[in-house]
């Protein structure tokens, strides 16, 4: 299989890396995690100018109308700056909303979601920390003229403190259904939680907040469906994240080797340091492959629950090698909040433990192959 980028999307690749490097430096990157909102309406709004947002969603919507693999392509790059941005969260809302939503919703929630104006954000996990959207634990119950009430609750919700909405998918007399909550309604409570990563997350608590009719966004039952062809291009999209992740911290990890000179001379003239990075190589190559295989198959409409899950099985636990052999090529400095590399080092387990980690994949991996 070839997996050498057409133009297009390497065109693309460079123009988000040539901004990524000159807009999101690390010092950026840490004051970000340090303000209250978390991230930058301004590249924000800069990402929505250069499409970014839109850049799959059909044009009747403002989009573009771009594969799923040029999203793959972009999220790579945004895995080499790890900016913190409700990016992520906020376009898989939005095909979330594309592939679950009725036609009214999707003209209200798309174009906003993909000039920018607006931001979605989805919540996903019980309070165990599970996804349940096959059979929700938290609940709808229907009242007069279409209305809901909603109890339950929903934890690790990312940048829900500015989403304009969350999306959840909740049982109405069982049946998984899609709804958005806005925030400031009664009978809600939002609590911040603290996590390695360090984005803003949230876990919400609803009782009996009332929900109009306009606040379900697709038919009722048919949230589940949805989100079995959701989920699995978040689990890509985050393979992707891991990818650029990893492609930088050799990068650097190199680039240190080169500059650190001790006893006279530079530390990548060590063999065992040589080989220890040859691994660090190996690891972002085999992952980049695997990854770029799971998302073309799926760009194309092609059966690959078995190709996805290795893909993340794979990147979850290389990421993480990764980082420890720069930690222990960098030594003491690389833990310092002054040097980047412990960014992805946090952003390794982050992204391991989201869409399941390496266990949860290598089991789906031998159910596909019936055993």
């Amino acid at each position: 299989m070839d997996f050498s980028f057409e133009e297009e999307v390497l065109m693309l690749k460079n123009n988000a890396e040539r901004y990524l490097k000159e807009k999101v430096t690390g010092t950026v990157v840490k004051n970000l995690f340090r303000e209250e909102k978390g991230y930058s309406p301004a590249l924000w709004k800069e990402m929505a100018e250069m499409g970014w947002l839109g850049l799959i969603f059909d044009e009747k919507y403002g989009g573009s109308g771009g594969k799923f693999f040029d999203l793959f392509a972009l999220s790579s790059e945004l895995g080499k700056s790890v900016l913190p941005s409700p990016f992520g969260t906020a376009v898989l809302s939005g095909i979330l909303i594309a592939e679950g939503g009725e036609e009214e919703v999707k003209k209200e929630m798309l174009p906003p979601l993909v000039q920018g104006e607006k931001i979605w954000t989805l919540g996903l996990l019980d309070g165990d920390g599970k996804y349940d959207f096959a059979a929700p634990r938290i609940e709808a119950r229907e009242g007069r003229e279409g209305s809901f009430t909603l109890s339950g609750v929903r934890t690790m919700v990312p940048y829900a403190h500015v989403a304009d909405a969350v999306l959840v998918c909740a049982a109405v007399k069982g049946k998984p259904t899609l709804f958005r909550v806005a925030p400031g309604l009664a009978g809600q409570k939002r609590t911040p939680l603290e996590v390695i990563g360090g984005e803003k997350t949230f876990a919400i608590v609803c009782d009996n907040m009332p929900l109009s009719a306009q606040d379900r966004i697709g038919p009722v039952g048919e949230g589940a469906i949805a989100l079995h062809k959701v989920i699995p291009k978040g689990v890509v999209l985050k393979c992707g994240e891991m990818v650029g992740g990893m492609e930088r911290v050799l990068a650097m990890t190199v680039e240190y080797s080169k500059q650190r000179v001790q006893f006279g001379k530079p530390l990548g003239t060590l063999q065992v340091l040589q080989h220890y990075m040859v691994d660090m190589a190996t690891f972002a190559e085999t992952g980049r492959l695997i990854a770029c295989q799971a998302a073309s198959l799926l760009s194309d409409g092609i059966p690959c629950a078995k190709e996805i899950a290795m893909a993340k099985a794979w990147c979850s636990d290389a990421y993480k090698k990764t980082t420890w052999i720069a930690h222990q090529i960098h030594g003491g400095i690389g833990f310092t909040e002054e040097h980047n590399l412990h960014l992805y080092f946090k952003h390794a387990k982050a992204a391991e433990m989201e869409f399941g980690d390496s266990w949860v994949h290598r089991q789906k991996v031998a159910d596909e192959m019936d055993i």
